[in-house]
């Protein structure tokens, strides 16, 4: 059985260090166009990202040309590039017409390392029908796909364990994702998910990385990582400010109070928004090789307690040690 943690993750020719988080490029609640951030994310050379199919699908002709010369520089620059299905975008647009014929057709000509398969957003009952219809659809995938296609696990709470852990069985893949909304309410019941769902897996003859869809909030990323997480997306890096003493995160509009932090606050090299952008990837960067050392010098408690109050890190803890 596997027990001990792996902390990277070989996609490719590219190898990513874990605990990770990949920013995440979408069209929907955010202040620029899909180009405009994948393009920053290239110049900036973040070494990972994720984007969505259905953003690529829909960019107008000349923003398609910019969209796939970005990843093309980022892949041959050794970026670590996910490609999301695109049915975030499609639900949130009420595109009905979005399906995986959409996503084919970008995958197989669009560069990226990883892909998530089509995902059921209306998953069977069973932890066994949700493993078999995840199976098909990571298959079906991969033959239109240039990269690896991962599965995506959607299902009740309950049933999460089990079936991700019979996805795991049947396809030892090199990423398995679990949206984070389907984990629980709030973050002490989702964080004892994690930890059901990594002891589930780790009953196999393998580690399999665990990857949680749509988390990018600090805290939270702590406490799932130390629950057996191992690897993130979110908007927050371009919703949000953080605050690179506390973690918090705040509107947009209140980098003033925090843009003596960075390097980024103090020119006038990129316009406002870029500003910001880069004063959050900075931060993630640093958190993220904090948190993964933290972690594997055993002092993840005191990482935790640095981004909590002393209530807040025993509920945390609680949950992570697997308390009631």
């Amino acid at each position: 059985m596997a027990h001990t943690r792996n902390f990277e993750l070989c996609i490719a020719q590219t190898v990513v260090q874990l605990p990770c988080f990949f920013p995440s490029v979408s069209s929907v609640k955010t202040n620029l166009m899909p180009v405009d951030y994948v393009e920053l994310l290239n110049a900036a050379a973040h070494p990972l990202f994720l984007v969505s199919a259905y953003d690529i699908a829909n960019s107008p002709a000349e923003h398609r040309a910019r969209l796939d010369a970005a990843l093309n520089r980022s892949k041959k620059g050794g970026t670590a590039i996910l490609m999301d299905s695109g049915n975030y975008e499609g639900f949130w647009k009420g595109d009905l017409a979005w399906d995986t014929a959409g996503l084919h057709e970008i995958a197989g000509t669009s560069a990226h390392d990883l892909c998530f398969c089509y995902d059921n957003q209306e998953p069977p009952n069973t932890a066994e029908a949700i493993a078999n219809d995840v199976v098909s659809s990571v298959l079906r995938d991969q033959e239109h796909s240039l990269g690896t296609v991962a599965p995506i696990v959607h299902g009740g709470t309950e049933l999460l364990a089990v079936a991700a852990q019979q996805v795991a069985e049947q396809l030892y893949p090199v990423i398995l994702a679990v949206p984070e909304r389907a984990l629980g309410e709030g973050i002490v019941a989702r964080t004892r998910t994690v930890r059901s769902i990594r002891k589930a897996l780790d009953e196999l003859g393998f580690y399999c990385p665990l990857h949680l869809l749509g988390t990018g909030n600090p805290l939270s990323i702590i406490a799932y990582a130390m629950a057996g997480a191992d690897s993130f997306d979110g908007l927050e890096w371009c919703q949000t400010v953080v605050d690179h003493e506390t973690g918090q995160l705040f509107h947009f509009q209140q980098w003033d109070l925090f843009r003596h932090q960075t390097d980024w606050g103090g020119n006038d090299a990129l316009p406002y928004i870029q500003s910001v952008l880069m004063h959050n990837l900075y931060f993630y960067r640093q958190f993220m090789d904090d948190l993964r050392e933290s972690m594997t010098n055993g002092v993840a408690e005191d990482f935790l307690r640095r981004f909590s109050s002393k209530r807040q890190a025993a509920l945390l803890l609680n949950a992570i040690e697997g308390g009631n």
